[in-house]
């Protein structure tokens, strides 16, 4: 096996290098089963927020950055921030515009691993340590982490708002660890993110490294013997080699429809309104001045455009959108349905004929009852406390006697009508909104 990398300096020269070349002791990840977030304090505003939150609000705007061409109604987008220490930052050389550049290229393979899972990573911020580390590094991996889970909810979020963050360190942590992660925290404030060891000149190799982590996250458990992978080793193996696994195994596809199950994807609803530093071509995301993006060339299975130049293909009049017919490269017939009403207070809509694009979302009137009565239709979702308390507790979690509603009175961890994250302060329902706060389930 061979590798080809871009030359960091002159662009039109790169490198080839034989497997055998960089071939290591493998590397393993950090976590071992102790750390599962199963029952972490998720802090109260994540709780409260969890079903008001479960899909963002529908825009009627038309946004500037469209695309992925695969992606589905059910499609998930994890808005990413990568913070790249002073030791990483100085193993570029000090050059803003070559660690800028690695983090697009690693989040691009990234995007390409997740994009089978129906999930698509956007690279929404970098941050670069240039003067000095802002957490302290001990060579203890969860040491570290626990530092930037801190940095992240304190400092970092607040100034670049992100559904997951990730560090990326020369600083090598003990016992051949590579990464860590918590389990199953991809929506929290608090945790969702991880810390990774630049541990090969491969970037392939890294990117792994870093979806691996963030599938922790997403509540994936390591690969055991009895998980099904079509290669050696999968994403989620426990240790790593040289050589990027390019598959997820059953295990983690079951374990990701799991956390799905429980409301875990509440903030990945939404398609990211502008990416760092668009447009880049080949991160899947179409941006002003590209026709197409189908992604990295080697994964794009998209015959309208071309991945190199992220431009219509010859004959080609579209090659993303959910009115665009892949087969013809043309817009699909008016009238044919792009967006389906799956759920009671929601509205299909129709492709125009002339454009790709399925038209804006739209649903019915909020406060038009549902449910036979027992609730009301909001943003297009008929929500009653019952269906949320199954969301978390299964099929049998119900809500809680209207008494336990007045504790939302307080404005505490116990009841309350909101929680303001900045300054960590609960609101206080009024008496006749009490049910429309804190949720509570028996």
């Amino acid at each position: 096996m061979h590798y080809i990398e871009k030359n960091s300096i002159e662009d039109e020269h790169h490198y080839l290098y034989k497997h055998s070349d960089i071939a290591e002791n493998e590397k393993r990840c950090g976590y071992n089963g102790d750390a599962v977030n199963h029952e972490h304090d998720v802090d109260e505003g994540d709780k409260h927020h969890t079903f008001n939150r479960i899909l963002r609000y529908k825009r009627n705007i038309e946004p500037m950055i469209r695309g992925p061409y695969n992606a589905k109604k059910s499609s998930r987008y994890v808005e990413l921030v990568l913070v790249v220490d002073n030791t990483f930052y100085k193993e570029m050389e000090s050059k803003i515009y070559k660690v800028e550049r690695y983090c697009k290229d690693i989040t691009n393979i990234i995007n390409g691993i997740y994009s089978s899972l129906n999930i698509f990573v956007a690279l929404v911020g970098v941050v670069t340590w240039t003067e000095r580390n802002e957490i302290e590094f001990s060579e203890n991996g969860d040491t570290t982490l626990t530092n930037f889970l801190y940095y992240r909810r304190e400092k970092l979020i607040k100034q670049h708002p992100n559904d997951n963050a990730q560090l990326i360190t020369k600083v090598t942590f003990n016992n051949g660890v590579v990464g860590k992660a918590l389990k199953g925290p991809i929506c929290t404030y608090q945790f969702s993110g991880g810390v990774n060891n630049n541990h090969s000149p491969v970037i392939g190799l890294v990117a792994t490294t870093i979806a691996h982590e963030m599938g922790h996250n997403f509540g994936m458990e390591h690969d055991t013997n009895e998980c099904a992978c079509p290669e050696e080793r999968c994403i989620m193996a426990p240790s790593s080699s040289s050589v990027a696994p390019k598959h997820w195994s059953n295990c983690s596809v079951e374990y990701l429809a799991l956390a799905f199950e429980h409301g875990m994807d509440y903030c990945l609803r939404n398609k990211p309104e502008s990416l760092f530093g668009s447009p880049v071509c080949g991160n899947g995301f179409v941006e002003p001045g590209e026709q197409c993006d189908c992604g990295l060339p080697e994964r794009c299975t998209n015959t309208c455009c071309n991945a190199t130049t992220c431009l219509l293909n010859a004959n080609a009049s579209c090659a993303t959108g959910e009115c665009c017919d892949l087969s013809t490269c043309k817009p699909m017939k008016a009238g044919t349905i792009c967006r389906s009403a799956d759920i009671e207070c929601d509205l299909p809509e129709y492709c125009t004929g002339h454009s790709e694009y399925c038209p804006a979302d739209f649903y019915k009137l909020d406060t038009e009852p549902c449910e036979g009565g027992k609730a009301y239709c909001y943003h297009g979702y008929c929500r009653t406390r019952s269906d949320q308390c199954k969301i978390l507790w299964g099929n049998t979690g119900k809500t809680s006697d209207e008494q336990c509603y007045k504790m939302n009175t307080k404005g505490n961890r116990h009841g309350n009508c909101g929680y303001n994250i900045l300054n960590r302060e609960f609101a206080k329902c009024d008496d006749e909104n009490v049910l429309c706060g804190m949720l509570h389930c028996n």
